[in-house]
């Protein structure tokens, strides 16, 4: 009777265990608003990581498993579109588009087409159907005063209806000499 009792108790206390660790995982994510998919292999060929560089600069990647498509060219799928470059900022979470950008921007009104490419290039964000992209100018960093500061690229994937596609994004971060007037 006893080894009974003492299997007993253990398979509550497992039960309560495995009952309590289901909860708390639960309650801590959210699986609905992971974006799982395909991971589509982005890799940086320029610069070298870190490198120091002066404008302008020209990144370089490659891709595999993802087809370059124009935005509006065709259907929307997970495996072909295009490239959006977020300068020195967090890019647009999975689901959205560009649009994420501009709202709750009095400045950027829906209606007339905001976020427009200037508007988008004013906050160092930018889209290419290429593998490569040079950036002309690069903001400095304004809570940095050193002469060289480092500044990060990322690349998310967009559909050809300019949905992020995904959780995945390929970063590379690069020096720059501050200039003299910042």
């Amino acid at each position: 009777m006893r080894l009974v009792g003492r299997r007993a108790g253990r398979t509550r206390v497992a039960a309560l265990w495995l009952l309590a660790a289901t909860g708390l995982l639960s309650g801590c994510t959210n699986f609905s608003q992971l974006q799982f998919h395909n991971d589509h292999d982005v890799t940086f060929s320029a610069p070298a990581s870190r490198a120091k560089l002066t404008l302008p600069i020209t990144l370089q990647w490659q891709v595999s498993g993802f087809r370059i498509a124009a935005p509006g060219s065709e259907p929307p799928s997970k495996d072909a579109g295009y490239f959006a470059l977020f300068v020195d900022r967090a890019p647009i979470r999975p689901g959205q588009t560009l649009a994420a950008v501009g709202h709750n921007d009095p400045s950027c009104d829906a209606s007339a087409g905001c976020p427009d490419k200037q508007y988008l290039a004013d906050r160092q964000i930018y889209t290419t159907t290429g593998l490569s992209y040079t950036l002309r100018q690069v903001a400095a960093l304004s809570d940095n005063s050193d002469n060289w500061q480092l500044h990060d690229v990322t690349i998310v994937l967009l559909d050809t209806t300019g949905h992020r596609i995904g959780e995945h994004a390929y970063y590379r971060d690069f020096q720059l000499r501050r200039s003299s007037d910042s």
